[in-house]
């Protein structure tokens, strides 16, 4: 790619970013994307922070998608390409395409994002900054943003993990990080089904922010279609997050 509003970016796979099995782990996927997500808006003038200490007001992740052929190699060195799709007044869309040191295509990403005001946490107008809308560029990438996604009615059968949020688990947004979420799902799911299966797709879906202190319930559902239903829910029953694996 060679359009100018497009970012590229290398990424080496690095020890801690491999599981029991030396497998690319999902969570350092999503984390090596957001990461770059984040830079690729501070080379570009909006970053998060030069936007919080300007005006009170940062980027939220609202969903994530991300459909991989094959994960990243051990020690191999990726190179991440990352632009903005469309830009409207309360949504933006920025897309990624990953390929390996050879420059094998292995995956491509999508995301939803919003801007909101830290004070009464509600949404910000995005367009009006012209530094992010004229970044738009209108290319696609061939993955589809989650839609609603099936609800997880769990029962008493259903498996459950508690987790309680903690100092870690925190971003600079107060709440918590979009990255740490899919960490809980899959620590609440057996080891030995993550060890033996590949994430051919991923999909999330933040309904609702998580702070510090509260205690939130993780559920799965294993579905006849090879996929896995997860959601974290709070202590009344109310989705904060929804998410869906299709394992290969």
């Amino acid at each position: 790619m060679n359009d100018s509003k497009i970012n590229t970016y290398t990424y080496q796979v690095m020890p801690q970013d491999l599981d029991g099995k030396r497998h690319f782990r999902a969570v350092a996927l999503e984390m090596m994307l957001l990461n770059i997500a984040g830079k690729a808006a501070n080379d570009r003038n909006f970053g998060a922070f030069k936007l919080i200490d300007n005006g009170g007001i940062s980027w939220v992740l609202l969903k994530f998608a991300v459909e991989m052929s094959s994960m990243p190699a051990e020690e191999d060195t990726m190179s991440i390409s990352t632009w903005v799709e469309k830009v409207g007044s309360l949504l933006t869309t920025r897309n990624f395409e990953i390929r390996n040191s050879a420059g094998d295509i292995l995956g491509y990403a999508t995301s939803e994002w919003t801007l909101i005001d830290l004070t009464t946490r509600r949404p910000m107008n995005i367009s009006a900054d012209t530094a992010i809308a004229d970044c738009a560029t209108g290319i696609k990438v061939p993955v589809a943003l989650p839609g609603r996604l099936t609800g997880l009615v769990p029962d008493e059968n259903t498996p459950k993990r508690a987790v309680t949020v903690s100092y870690s688990d925190i971003d600079f947004n107060g709440h918590t990080n979009s990255m740490q979420y899919l960490q809980w799902l899959l620590d609440a799911y057996p080891i030995e089904k993550v060890y033996d299966s590949q994430m051919a797709r991923l999909e999330i879906i933040y309904v609702h922010e998580v702070r510090y202190g509260e205690t939130v319930n993780v559920f799965y559902q294993d579905r006849e279609d090879g996929s896995t239903l997860f959601a974290v829910k709070d202590t009344e029953g109310n989705d904060c997050v929804r998410a869906r694996i299709v394992w290969k």
